[in-house]
């Protein structure tokens, strides 16, 4: 069920590559550094630039400098979700047609990257920076 929320920006570190999102070793190389456990993790992607970004939610300069990783903030303001679930392998495949879904449903704002959250390996909440009005 897709809906619309507000979401506050987001203080994160991040790890980048370019190219398509299904090539990318970013949450690897994240993982091999940030904590699974305890952390939330999201991922952005820009069409075009090519550049994905894994990242890790840090709550202060503090927790940013023990990571070592640049830090960036994901915008916040309008947004449409969706969330899948199931296997990681299928919802990796699900997230490519299911902001396209949204997309057709919702007035998209271009200004802004869209979202995933990975709330757990199986529940992924997708967010399409939306236009308001």
């Amino acid at each position: 069920m897709e809906k619309e929320i507000h979401l506050e920006p987001i203080r994160v570190v991040y790890t980048n590559s370019f190219g398509h999102p299904s090539k990318s070793d970013a949450f690897m190389r994240l993982e091999r550094i940030v904590p699974l456990k305890g952390n939330k993790f999201y991922a952005t992607y820009n069409s075009n630039t090519q550049e994905y970004c894994a990242c890790a939610k840090i709550d202060d300069d503090k927790q940013a400098q023990e990571f070592g990783l640049p830090i960036k903030i994901i915008d916040g303001g309008w947004y449409a979700t969706a969330e899948l679930e199931g296997s990681f392998v299928e919802i990796i495949r699900k997230i490519g047609p299911t902001f396209d879904g949204l997309a057709k449903k919702f007035k998209s704002d271009s200004s802004r990257l869209p979202i995933e959250f990975y709330k757990r390996h199986t529940h992924i909440i997708l967010y399409l920076p939306i236009l308001k009005i």
